[in-house]
């Protein structure tokens, strides 16, 4: 439920109060087509604002483009309130409307079947769900969301406030900081990738000692993998969201406020500076530094430093603008292939003629002198007999 008068006081930095009752409450949010009595709408086009006036919702939150709209709208009792971005808007208070903590808190604050090790520690307000095992040395901090089946290592520190979702497995030895979010079947903390070739050529194990260190407001999508380091700490830095199937290899350190979309890899060793951005299944090779604010288009590969911030794409990358250009003129490679093999054709053709008539001419050229020589040379003399007296 949120009332209207909550809006006013709580979040007036983002919401510019334009009419209406201020007692009016919203027990649920809808999108604008459903807009119904009872509920909350955010609203960005003129038509969505009508339905949502005609249906006498409890409060409307408009795009501040629509300002204008609602103080003609003759609607003065529905709540309303402007904004400079629905996007932000919604951060602010779907947050009201998310039951999200009843999936956890529906069992009890620690479930009979939730195996916490002697040594562990657990703060207050911690609730354990079904079948999870806290190992020994492991923290829980004040407020944590525990999921059935999720697993704490030994030595293990999770911060205060933190969700993880059932099926997550934290290793031993890593941190997870305050207020993080951790989706289904996400791994931290599992052995690293490293092996060493044997005299007899067969892979050896390189033990992963280190552990991985995440910092505070992290969010982690559903089937990711995040590497322990060799023997120091991968990093996942306060503020990151990942999305679904990332895999972040050993050693790595990911700079603070970066999105990191849906199939996104990258390999050991490498460094990303803060404030990163990249469309999916984009990939970083090992042992590379990318400076701070660089954005990688989708399917983008990275294989050697970026020291620039900037926009990027492609594979070999290059920068964005010129990444756009080389994809366009992809689609045409075939027609440029065949376009060129016919320029080709037809050069070697002017040039055959052209060899035809050099060699015509030098053929010509050369019975001319023969001919001249000809003409030109002596006669040949011829023997008289001496003069004789008879």
């Amino acid at each position: 439920m949120l009332n209207a008068h909550v809006i006013k006081q709580h979040h007036s930095d983002l919401f510019t109060y334009l009419q209406g009752d201020l007692q009016s409450s919203a027990s649920e949010c809808r999108s604008p087509e459903d807009a119904a009595a009872g509920t909350l709408i955010y609203v960005g086009k003129p038509e969505q604002l009508e339905n949502a006036l005609l249906n006498e919702t409890a409060i409307v939150i408009v795009h501040r483009s629509l300002a204008d709209r609602v103080r003609a709208s003759g609607h003065p009792d529905t709540c309303v309130f402007s904004v400079a971005g629905i996007p932000l808007a919604m951060a602010a208070l779907l947050k009201y409307f998310d039951h999200k903590s009843e999936r956890f808190t529906q069992w009890g604050q620690h479930h009979p079947t939730a195996v916490v090790h002697a040594r562990a520690r657990i703060g207050s307000d911690v609730f354990l769900g079904p079948y999870c095992v806290i190992g020994a040395e492991a923290s829980i901090g004040d407020g944590c969301l525990i999921g059935s089946h999720a697993v704490v290592e030994n030595g293990a520190h999770i911060g205060a406030r933190t969700i993880l979702h059932p099926h997550v497995f934290v290793g031993a030895a890593c941190t997870v900081g305050e207020d993080c979010e951790i989706h289904p079947h996400t791994s931290i903390g599992s052995d690293g990738f490293g092996y060493a070739l044997g005299p007899d050529g067969r892979p050896r194990k390189i033990p992963h000692l280190g552990n991985v260190q995440i910092g505070d407001e992290v969010e982690i999508g559903s089937n990711c993998a995040i590497d322990r380091a060799k023997l120091t700490s991968t990093y996942i830095r306060s503020g990151a969201k990942l999305d679904n199937i990332c895999h972040i290899a050993h050693n790595c350190d990911l700079g603070e406020n970066g999105f990191y979309t849906a199939g996104f890899m990258m390999a050991g060793s490498t460094k990303i500076g803060r404030s990163f951005s990249t469309g999916g299944n984009s990939v970083v090779s090992a042992h590379l530094t990318l400076t701070d604010n660089v954005t990688l288009a989708g399917r983008s590969t990275v294989t050697s430093d970026i020291t620039e911030p900037g926009q990027y794409g492609g594979f070999p990358l290059q920068p964005l603008r010129e990444a756009l250009k080389t994809m366009a003129t992809i689609g045409y490679l075939n027609e440029i292939r065949k376009n060129l093999a016919r320029v080709m054709k037809s050069l070697r053709a002017a040039n055959a003629a052209d060899a035809d008539v050099v060699d015509a001419a030098v053929a010509d050229a050369a019975a001319r002198c023969a001919s001249r020589r000809s003409r030109e040379s002596p006669r040949p003399s011829h023997t008289r007999r001496p003069h004789t007296d008879r």
